[in-house]
């Protein structure tokens, strides 16, 4: 089996044993909030610290951290396409899952398993911009959309007691600064790392509901064309006009063709924005990833 069948494969069993597990009734239906708070509060942070450790703030680094800061940008301005004549909640449901994008926990483990360890600083460099936009550009879109309305005092309030953000910046400045936290503490944050994968991926699969509405659905699928469209797009154009070197061009690539962010299936239950249209987006896109970068990564030369 190839590395992405195989990486593919593993996160599949992992969703299909969440979903059966509430299915079977080991566990209740709203379980999986429980553990998406852990998730946000506590692994993504030690996530962060952990991939953050020894990043150097390189000229290369920050070119594609704006790149992908870009890009979450653009879906940002992009999701408004799809959100004329809807819902209070649906237009939350889609602003929080648009941009968002897997890079901690799919995009990492997907970039050493087709491009080997180098690919890991880049992705990380990835992970960072990625981070702006989830964490801080889309959740403060969505809170607009929540009962308050445009409230910008609870969006600050928000952004200011976000665990990741805090994290986020935290580690870029210690990155900067050229300090580390004792080698006690990333021991503890590598330990909390490893369960990030199995934990979400639980999470995403006791989510999973079929019954929703036809418009719910259609907002789903309309949400994946576009989505896949840009990425597809971004793709292209980067392959073509070729402005980084091989692994950094490759790396990028297989950013823009991952899936949606399992935490914003959570900030959907925490808003009560729709979470089962959401896990149906995040499973979806799962889906078309797998046949995206399989296609990709056929027809690329290999690296020299």
């Amino acid at each position: 089996m190839s590395p992405v069948n195989s990486v593919f494969a593993l996160l599949g069993s992992v969703i299909l044993a969440g979903y059966l597990l509430r299915r079977w009734g080991v566990v209740k239906q709203d379980d999986y909030k429980v553990y998406f708070k852990l998730v946000i509060t506590l692994v993504i942070p030690c996530v962060i610290f952990s991939n953050f450790k020894n990043v150097t703030l390189t000229p290369e680094y920050f070119s594609v951290f704006a790149v992908t800061c870009l890009f979450g940008l653009m879906l940002s301005a992009l999701v408004y396409v799809l959100l004329r004549g809807k819902t209070r909640t649906q237009k939350g449901m889609a602003v929080l899952n648009f941009a968002g994008i897997n890079v901690a926990f799919i995009g990492i483990p997907l970039a050493e398993a087709l491009l080997g360890a180098a690919a890991t600083p880049i992705m990380v460099a990835v992970h960072g911009g990625n981070s702006v936009t989830l964490y801080a550009l889309c959740l403060a879109h969505a809170q607009f959309y929540t009962e308050q309305g445009s409230d910008w005092r609870a969006v600050g309030k928000r952004l200011a007691t976000s665990p990741v953000l805090l994290s986020l910046i935290a580690a870029l400045c210690m990155a900067a600064a050229g300090l580390r936290l004792p080698d006690f503490c990333y021991s503890f944050t590598d330990l909390v790392s490893k369960i990030n994968t199995p934990l979400s991926l639980l999470a995403l699969g006791m989510t999973l509901d079929f019954n929703m509405s036809n418009e719910e659905r259609r907002l789903v699928f309309n949400m994946l064309a576009l989505r896949y469209l840009a990425g597809g797009l971004c793709t292209a154009a980067l392959l073509y006009f070729q402005p980084f070197a091989p692994l950094t061009r490759y790396t990028l690539a297989l950013f823009f063709l991952l899936p949606g962010a399992i935490n914003s299936i959570a900030y959907c239950a925490e808003y009560d924005f729709h979470p089962n249209a959401a896990a149906l987006f995040n499973s979806l896109s799962n889906v078309i990833t797998f046949f995206a970068v399989w296609l990709l990564f056929s027809f690329l030369p290999p690296l020299a």
